[in-house]
């Protein structure tokens, strides 16, 4: 056995995931399994390709390495999400059980959704008089959306009642609170009570009315469905529908096992829900309800603090990021100087594709299917230690996994995508918690932003940069220009200076440089001053800074050489360079004279000034130069020019 199982999700339904997740954790330790957990957060107004690079995090996991899967189906808000992992799992013959919806030849564990509504609807007209109910609807097409309402109906039927009007939403909290907003701007009747299709959408509606200063249950009996955790434990505390999710993942984790044992046998096994009243529709709430809610409260604060540090994680990261130069910087600039975020806990990293802060938009595919082999580890915290940035194969999934017989360790992974471009994921080991309300969604969504702003400007530096080398470099040698000398070479003299430290500046110039464009024309001119840039480069140290800083001059700074071999060097310079040109077996004959000057820290004077010292040194080789030319009496034109 390969000793893991994986878990896929839509991580917006966080406390049923809690609840899953949990609960399949505990029974997995029993047996040293381990668990890994994928998420997507696909949304219905998200963009189609937004979802779409999310669910690119399921073809992470290969299928052969795991012993079987649970999939959370009733948290997905599209069809593609299933179909994703159903294709890749099945085929290779995985056993998988569904939680809460029935998908083509899978087992299937869920608790049904009619029966807990249809109590709370006869509970509200029988019990408290209420005549006029408006429905909350979720996204219409979803399953257990359909089977809420249609309790909700039936009950109404037969106590001779009809739907007093609906509302259709997408299970958000801001969706059912602009919708009762818009309901009661218009002016419109206040029905005797409102039924949800979830809590989320409850605890909206309840804002809304508090907004107008109406008052639940005083106005208007308000009920819910799953019984939330926000639900229990705001004022007034919401009468649900409870599905028993507290047992609902070791259950899941036995029938898995099951399935294991027996993969060819399909079954399904549904469990009942059941109506909690409480303050919301006018009943009091249990004495341990009360007690959570009064807990609760006692913590608000330190909730608050611990999200405020995520917050305050970027804002810290924002400006070190904004002058990143490379992807190092995410955490030579960025984690470096920022502290850790406590929920993540010891171990965590960011994965990201090699290629990502390589390849501009324009050739970046704006979708991938699957990850690269070869991934960076961004970031990793590893035992809490700081770890930067190396490459792993992603078929570990994990940076460094490996099964600890006798352990059982939960990871979590989080697609990274910023618009339509896979960025990479996120994972978590053993730190679950952020993942148990909606921080995780936010927490990678700020990730998300700030690793794409970080690519953007290291884009712009390069092309910065780019534009740099292009306006300081001569286009026809290669090495700076004028400008350059002048900004980059005068620079590094100056720093040299600030450390108390001598340089040399040299200064070559072709010399007839006029005869051979008036006799061989400027063509061959230009590779005279192309073929001396290049020698001049060649036959002297690595580390000099070369530049062009006339049409035949040309000057080169560096570290100032040992004062007895400085004459050596400089003879050695020009002999090589003598013997380049002869190699070429050009037309003409091609010479350039060198002269040096040595800097001193405590100088205060320009590139000119040092170029006229070295000028002055090289006049003497000039001039036997040109009284050797002149003695082979070339028919070239003897005129004097430099």
């Amino acid at each position: 056995m390969n000793k893991r199982i994986a878990v896929f999700t839509n991580g917006f339904s966080n406390e049923f995931i809690e609840h899953v997740v949990t609960g399949i954790q505990k029974k997995a330790a029993e047996d040293s399994v381990d668990v890994f957990v994928f998420i997507t957060y696909c949304a219905v107004d998200a963009n189609e390709l937004q979802n779409k690079c999310q669910l690119n995090i399921f073809h992470l996991p290969d299928p052969d390495t795991f012993d079987g899967a649970v999939m959370l189906t009733n948290t997905y808000n599209f069809p593609d999400e299933q179909e994703r992992v159903c294709a890749c799992f099945q085929r290779a013959g995985v056993p998988m059980l569904s939680l809460e919806v029935e998908v083509p030849d899978m087992s299937c564990l869920k608790t049904e959704n009619y029966n807990g509504v249809r109590d709370l609807a006869t509970h509200l007209i029988e019990h408290h008089n209420a005549k006029k109910i408006l429905y909350v609807g979720g996204i219409e097409e979803n399953i257990e959306n359909k089977i809420r309402r249609q309790a909700l109906i039936d009950v109404l039927e037969e106590h001779g009642l009809e739907l007093f009007t609906e509302f259709k939403c997408d299970f958000g909290f801001y969706t059912a609170f602009l919708q009762m907003k818009w309901h009661l701007e218009a002016g419109k009747e206040l029905p005797d009570a409102i039924v949800c299709a979830n809590d989320n959408m409850a605890l909206g509606i309840n804002s809304a009315l508090t907004e107008f200063g109406l008052s639940v249950p005083e106005d208007v009996l308000l009920t819910g469905f799953d019984m939330s955790k926000e639900g229990q434990h705001t004022f007034p505390i919401l009468a649900t529908v409870s599905r028993g999710w507290d047992e609902f993942g070791e259950k899941a984790y036995e029938k898995l096992k099951y399935q294991m044992e027996h993969p060819d046998e399909r079954f399904t096994e549904e469990y009942k829900s059941f109506f909690v009243p409480s303050e919301s529709c006018g009943c009091p709430a249990s004495k341990e309800a009360v007690a959570n809610r009064f807990s609760t409260i006692r913590n608000i604060s330190f909730e608050t603090l611990q999200r405020n540090i995520i917050d305050m994680f970027f804002q810290r990261m924002q400006i070190p990021l904004s002058m990143a130069e490379r992807k190092e910087d995410f955490f030579e600039k960025g984690i470096k100087s920022t502290n850790d975020i406590p929920q993540l806990g010891k171990d965590y990293c960011v994965c990201t594709e090699p290629k990502f802060f390589e390849l501009d938009d324009e050739h970046y595919p704006e979708r991938i299917r699957g990850y690269s082999k070869n991934m960076d580890v961004l970031y990793e915290m590893r035992d809490g230690k700081r770890l930067s940035l190396r490459q792993f194969n992603s078929n570990e999934l994990y940076p460094g996994y490996v099964h600890e017989e006798g352990k059982s360790n939960l990871y979590i992974f989080i697609p990274l995508n910023y618009l339509n471009f896979i960025i990479g994921y996120f994972a978590i080991k053993n730190s679950p918690k952020l993942l148990f309300n909606l921080d995780l969604s936010l927490f990678t969504l700020n990730m998300n932003a700030q690793l794409f702003s970080m690519r953007r400007h290291i884009f712009l530096e390069r092309k910065n940069l780019e534009l740099k080398n292009i306006y300081m470099t001569d286009a026809l040698t290669g090495i700076y220009n004028r400008m350059g000398c002048e900004k980059v070479i005068y620079d590094y003299i100056t720093s040299r200076k600030d450390r108390n430290e001598k340089s040399i500046l040299v200064f070559a110039d072709i010399d007839r440089m006029k005869t051979i464009n008036d006799v061989y024309g400027h063509l061959n001119g230009d590779f005279a001053i192309k073929a001396t840039a290049e020698a001049f480069k060649t036959c002297s140290p690595k580390e000099w800074l070369f530049g062009r800083y006339g049409g035949d001059e040309f000057i080169a700074v560096g570290p100032y050489p040992d004062s007895d071999s400085i004459d050596s060097l400089i003879s050695q310079i020009s002999e090589s360079m003598s013997s380049e040109f002869k190699s070429l077996n050009l037309a003409f004959l091609l010479h350039a004279s060198i002269g040096y000057a040595v800097i001193e820290p405590g100088d205060n004077l320009t590139i000119d000034d040092y170029i006229d010292r070295a000028d002055k040194y090289m006049y003497a080789e000039k001039e036997k130069y040109h009284k050797y030319i002149d003695s082979l009496n070339q028919p070239q034109d003897q005129g004097s020019d430099n």
